[in-house]
């Protein structure tokens, strides 16, 4: 069934009007002396927002609104449109590394409302949870209901819900910014709590993203930043960039005093004090957004939701023909100075990887992180990781 899906999908994008091929795949043109196909050369195309000065959403602008360049090197857009009505591959992560049923259901039942919102029946949704484990609770489908089911199954305690035991010495720690025994509400921080969130993202980018047409995103809705992962966070960043997929953060943190969460909301901060999940996110063209209280989550992935029906597209043929694997800044830039770009900032220039598909035959729903470890070390040679200090 998902192989039907997927050629049907490929079909109807290549079907609307004055749309490009999917990013970072093989332009082709077809020769005048017949019908052969011919490589030509890479096509690079961005989706991206734009948002005025007062962070309203702007959807209207033309072609000649932007300008685009590649390694602080102007570039010549051939190809421009609006995608509010282009195929969308989205995946929501959610942590469910809580004992809290109340708190989990909050999470499910606004997930769910999310996923009815933004997913059609030409798109693609699918579900993962993370906690001590990372677990696909939906594959990806149109389904709204088969959608909805999943995210409700965290509620009802079917997911990979639960705070993790007692670790070994030897398991990596990831140490909560803050410290000490006691954090918020007079609570226990538990150290050893396990949140595989960048885990979450490089299997879920790589097991159901890559190869995909048509525009995708992961929604991640975090209760506290990363740890005990095998993934750095730089593996993550790189899944993310190499498959053209769009992150958005939801960090949740305590509304009142009432929320009593059993979860200390605290998030990784480099050494300028800023989140890395929210450079993660914008330096793939989305955002991360502060969630002060739990009864906020609908709100905030409403915002999501519109975000994604408003987006443009620009492509060009690259000036810069060495395929070297290295990482290649984007800077697209609208005519006025009140408007802020959305984009992701860039992509590694590496034929091997662009040409590669992902495999048709997919783990079951339960499938596990111990079954998709191997994947780690999958990555070219020549795509060198970009640090976050690269992304100031």
């Amino acid at each position: 069934m998902r192989g039907r899906g997927r050629a049907s999908l490929i079909v109807l994008v290549m079907s609307l009007p004055g749309l490009h091929p999917p990013p970072s795949a093989f332009a082709q043109d077809q020769s005048a002396q017949g019908n052969t196909f011919q490589s030509k050369v890479d096509l690079v195309s961005v989706y991206f927002t734009v948002r005025d000065d007062k962070k309203h959403l702007v959807s209207d602008l033309a072609q000649d609104s932007f300008s685009v360049s590649e390694d602080g090197q102007p570039q010549a857009i051939k190809f421009f449109a609006h995608h509010s009505d282009v195929v969308l591959n989205v995946g929501v992560l959610l942590d469910t590394g809580t004992n809290m049923s109340w708190l989990l259901g909050e999470e499910a039942q606004a997930s769910a409302m999310f996923l009815r919102h933004v997913v059609r029946h030409t798109d693609l949704g699918f579900v993962v949870s993370y906690a001590s484990r990372v677990e696909t609770l939906q594959l990806p489908t149109s389904d709204i209901a088969l959608l909805r089911h999943a995210t409700e199954s965290i509620g009802s305690g079917q997911g990979a819900i639960g705070l993790s035991g007692e670790h070994s010495d030897s398991e990596p720690g990831v140490s909560i910014p803050g410290g000490g025994t006691v954090g918020i509400n007079g609570r226990r921080i538990d150290q050893n709590r396990s949140a595989h969130l960048y885990d979450a993202i490089r299997v879920s980018t790589h097991r159901y993203l890559e190869g995909e047409v048509g525009r995708k995103a992961v929604v991640i809705v975090a209760l506290s930043g990363d740890a005990h992962s095998e993934s750095t966070i730089a593996d993550a960043l790189q899944a993310l960039l190499e498959n053209d997929v769009i992150a958005y953060v939801l960090q949740i943190y305590d509304g009142s005093k009432r929320d009593h969460c059993d979860v200390p909301h605290i998030y990784e901060k480099d050494s300028d004090g800023e989140s890395v999940l929210k450079k993660l996110a914008e330096a793939t063209g989305g955002r991360m957004l502060e969630v002060r209280g739990i009864d906020k989550l609908e709100a905030a992935l409403d915002e999501i939701s519109d975000e994604l029906h408003h987006q443009y597209s620009l492509g060009y043929y690259p000036e810069n023909k060495n395929w070297n694997g290295k990482f290649r800044n984007i800077q697209i830039s609208a005519g006025d100075k009140n408007y802020k770009v959305h984009a992701r900032k860039g992509y590694y220039a590496n034929r091997q990887h662009q040409t590669s598909r992902r495999p048709t035959n997919l783990t079951p729903p339960s499938c596990r992180l111990t079954q998709l470890t191997q994947r780690k070390t999958n990555f070219p040679a020549s795509s060198a990781f970009l640090p976050l200090s690269h992304l100031e």
